[in-house]
Order: C-alpha cells, then structure tokens, then sequence
C-alpha cells in the first residue's frame, strides 16, 4: 500500500515539474475571442478549437519556424519535442492572424508566473522581437522538411526546420512507415536552406514558398524525396 501511494505521488509530481517548464500566454483581444486556447493538463499540448476552421499554425522565434497545416476546427499540438526558448504562435482563422506566446524553459530554470497583457493586445505579430538562442551560423546545415501523414483517421502536414540528425531519423522513419499499410501513403521532402532569416522571412509570408521553382535561399529541388527515392549524398542515413 505505501509503496503504491509513493509511485503514485512520484507519477504526480513528474507532471507537475514537466509542466511547469512552459509559460503560455494566450491572446485576450476581444478579435481573438473565436478561438479557444488552453494548455492540457499535463501541459505539453496546445489545444486550439474554434467554430471557424483553423487553416495553419506557425510557431517560430528568430531560431525556429514550424508550420502545420490544420484545416479543422480543432488541433491538438505537440509541445514536448520544442526546443527550449521562447516562441510566437500565430494561428489563421479565415483572414485573421491571431498571436500568442510561450515560453519553453529547461526544469532548472526558475519559473517566474506570467501575467496577461494588456486587451490592446494585437492580434498580428510578424517577427520576434528578440534573440532568444544562437544556433550553427552555416545555414547549409539547416533544412526544411515537409511531412505529410495520410492515413484512414485524417491527414496531417507539418513543415520545421531541422538539423541533419533530425532528417536522418525523419528518412529512417519514413522508409519504414511507407512499408506498412497505414504509412503507405506518407510523404517526405527535404530542400536544403542556403539563407535560414531569408528563407524563414519568406516562408512565413508564403506557406507554400517553398514550392517555389527559383530561390537564391535554398534549393529548390528536394535533396530528398520519399515519392522518387532521391537523396543527395551529403545525407547520410546513420546504422
């Protein structure tokens, strides 16, 4: 009996510390009041919900740029795999840009209570406005990656800037989901960035500029392509 009271406090205070490493600050202007934000309980997923349909959702800083395409009403995302630093999350509901923040803190850091800013509060945001964490100054060791999942309980697009042992796996993963009938229909893309601020800049203008048949920022022809098999050998699949 004690040792079942101490395994369960323990599975309790393991949630409490995991979640007190994120500070969400969510949007309180009245333009952005179609929109439900919340943290889960356990704090590591963003719960977004409106009566509207939520066309994409954009969580970057002047490191990070993720971008995942919702087209639903409502969307779970993942916080557990962001990096430490803080963020502005922009989601679009029709012509609307509404922003929020938050902020990803190590379990060392001392967790300061954020308080609600003020209801004047915009709800379009179009760059971070500071450095939170400098990252590999060789932007060719940086790439985009756009996943999509394609199964029989819905879709799922997500897009992100990663490292090369991120797409390392990321390939791995997908050689293996498109060999089982649910992953069958999986896609992965990998483009090489040549200029991560200008690329950033305008992809979070353009959701589709990657698509793009000219750029100056990045290759524009996949180094990788999940659909063709086409890998460049800079990419190296780790054993």
């Amino acid at each position: 009996m004690i040792r079942r009271f101490y395994i369960i406090a323990f599975t309790l205070l393991s949630l409490y510390s995991y979640g007190q490493n994120i500070i969400f600050q969510p949007n309180i202007n009245h333009k952005a009041q179609i929109l439900k934000q919340n943290l889960n309980l356990t704090q590591d997923s963003l719960l977004l919900e409106s009566k509207k349909t939520i066309k994409q959702v954009d969580i970057f800083n002047n490191d990070f740029l993720k971008s995942i395409t919702v087209d639903s009403t409502k969307t779970a995302i993942a916080l557990n795999k962001l990096p430490i630093g803080k963020f502005i999350i922009k989601a679009r509901i029709d012509r609307k840009r509404i922003v929020m923040y938050l902020e990803k803190r190590s379990h060392n850091d001392k967790i300061i209570a954020s308080t609600p800013k003020s209801k004047t509060q915009d709800t379009e945001h179009t760059s971070s406005t500071q450095s939170i964490s400098e990252i590999s100054k060789d932007n060719n060791s940086l790439y985009w990656v756009v996943y999509e999942s394609n199964n029989g309980f819905g879709s799922h697009k997500s897009m992100s800037l990663k490292n090369i042992e991120d797409v390392n796996k990321m390939i791995t993963q997908i050689k293996l989901e498109v060999q089982s009938k649910v992953g069958k229909n999986n896609k992965l893309l990998v483009y090489e960035i040549y200029n991560r601020s200008k690329f950033m800049t305008k992809q979070l203008r353009n959701h589709n500029y990657y698509k793009t048949h000219k750029s100056r920022f990045f290759n524009v022809i996949p180094i990788y392509d999940s659909l063709k098999e086409t890998k460049n050998k800079k990419i190296k699949i780790s054993s």
